[in-house]
């Protein structure tokens, strides 16, 4: 794992650094010239190459000005192309717009001017840095769409720090953006590389270090990395091996209570991914009317009929389910429940003591009765999508680190599902595997599963909630190599769930 650092965050750390004698413009010269040797692996050579350099007017700016430099000596025909004239300019910006413009006459081009400009091979976004949390300024607007005209015309764009107009903190863009290629950033990456927006944005992400201290994090986010499930130093629990002294109740037992009539899908998906990721056991608690249709799906996973109402668990089935939770060791409620079963159901697996998976229609259904809420544990891992955050927590604002932080309030393990997921524990995590092709029905059935797997195994709830999140991110990479994203489905997640825990060993 790898720390990530949100803007308030790292310019804590540039201050800090600062303070104890490193010079800003040095700093300043190093990103630069780390830009500059990055553009150039990517790039082959910049010899000859045309290369405009938008520049802002703050310290991103100054960076541009700088590499605008360092790019002219190494053979690269440069232009200039600045927001705010040079004498308005302060700082660090100031001088190296001096070395630039007065030292080395480097030609600049008025941004209101860019309709019959010659597209260039290169342009470099030095507009904004990470400390943009508004919509960028409409005066922008041509620039950025000159740019990104030019890259869907061939053209590389390569970002220093963050692509202007993306959020470096929720990695949400307000109005327009840069699309880049390249973006390089120094010291830490930042959170908004990996959340929302910022996926599809940010590009080949380079982080390069330029010399500052290193971070001393109080409530840290952490990056995980396609590894980090197998190791037993993040983990504290690594992936487990198989023993040829063991046996299926070596491995855990899930009890999976789940679906409803016309939603039988959601509960097979659930436990057919947690039979794959190594649950020993799978017992499916669902609507008696849909247990042949689950027999017949799914052989491998047992049942447990229950009495039902409008085709969801009833109230009767409490006794039942009661009886069915000793010998288990991890519950998955929620998939396909349908908000017309029973809240009592909610109620007896939060005060069963054993680690649940709490999704879909269990959450909705303790947003519809919040005296559920003080049942929660820490462990207990909720999953909610962005809706089901909002129903949990109105205040809720659709910024991942934000929202998963007023989730945390209620007492358990948060994993927030998007393009990116955060993870809320005792520690932040971002899961950022997966592929767009998971935009589709059963996927969060599916994850479920799989952290319902580890759970069941003896995972530490943060643990399996992050691992599980990886570990389902990286079925859908494997899923994308061999399909068009647009053509996945959920059973394709489960499909490459031996491949994805193969990796682990």
């Amino acid at each position: 794992m790898r720390s990530l650092l949100t803007p308030a965050q790292m310019y804590a750390l540039e201050k800090e650094h600062f303070a104890n004698g490193m010079p800003t413009l040095v700093a300043m010269e190093n990103a630069a010239s780390a830009f500059v040797d990055e553009l150039i692996h990517f790039c082959g050579s910049i010899t000859g190459k045309r290369i405009y350099v938008a520049c802002g007017s703050g310290n991103n700016g100054g960076d541009g000005y700088a590499i605008a430099r360092l790019a002219y000596e190494k053979g690269a025909s440069v232009v200039l192309i600045p927001m705010t004239p040079a004498d308005q300019l302060r700082g660090d910006a100031l001088i190296n717009a001096k070395r630039a413009i007065g030292g080395l006459s480097l030609p600049c081009i008025n941004s209101n001017s860019l309709n019959d400009i010659q597209q260039p091979d290169v342009w470099v976004d030095a507009l904004f840095g990470i400390g943009l949390n508004r919509p960028m300024p409409g005066s922008h607007r041509t620039l950025v769409d000159a740019m990104n005209k030019h890259r869907s015309n061939g053209s590389l764009v390569a970002s220093v720090d963050v692509p202007s107009g993306l959020n470096a903190e929720s990695g949400k863009i307000e109005g327009f953006s840069v699309q880049a290629d390249l973006t390089v950033t120094f010291q830490y990456a930042k959170t908004g590389h990996f959340l929302l927006d910022g996926l599809d944005c940010t590009g080949k992400l380079v982080v390069r270090d330029i010399g500052l201290n290193r971070f001393s994090p109080g409530h840290s986010c952490y990056f995980i990395e396609p590894l980090d499930p197998a190791c037993s130093a993040v983990t504290n629990h690594p992936f487990p091996l198989r023993r040829h002294n063991g046996h299926k109740g070596t491995y855990g037992h899930l009890l999976v209570v789940a679906g409803s009539f016309g939603m039988t899908g959601a509960a097979m998906y659930a436990a057919h991914a947690a039979l794959r990721s190594g649950a020993g056991l799978v017992t499916i608690a669902c609507p008696r009317s849909i247990v042949p249709v689950l027999q017949s799906l799914l052989p491998a996973a047992m049942c447990i009929s229950l009495p039902e109402q409008d085709g969801t668990i009833s109230e009767e089935a409490i006794p039942a389910l009661t009886d069915a939770l000793p010998s288990k060791s991890a519950v998955v409620i929620g998939p396909g429940l349908s908000t017309k079963a029973s809240p009592r159901i909610i109620e007896t697996i939060l005060t069963s003591n054993l680690p649940a998976v709490i999704d879909a229609d269990a959450l909705n259904l303790i947003a519809h009765n919040p005296e559920l809420i003080s049942l929660l544990r820490p462990q207990h891992v909720l999953t909610p999508h962005p809706g089901e955050a909002r129903r949990l927590c109105p205040d809720c604002t659709g910024q991942p680190l934000h929202d998963a932080e007023l989730l945390s309030a209620l007492n358990a393990v948060i994993l927030l599902k998007g393009a990116a997921s955060v993870i809320r524990g005792r520690k932040t995590y971002i899961s950022a595997s997966g592929s767009p092709g998971m935009a589709t029905g059963g996927s969060g059935d599916v994850l479920s599963g799989i952290i319902g797997a580890l759970l069941a195994m003896g995972f530490d709830p943060e643990c399996a909630a992050w691992a599980g999140s990886e570990i389902h991110g990286r079925c859908g990479e494997l899923a994308e190599q061999s399909m068009n994203p647009v053509s996945m489905l959920a059973a394709d997640l489960i499909a490459h769930l031996p491949a994805a825990i193969s990796e682990l060993y």
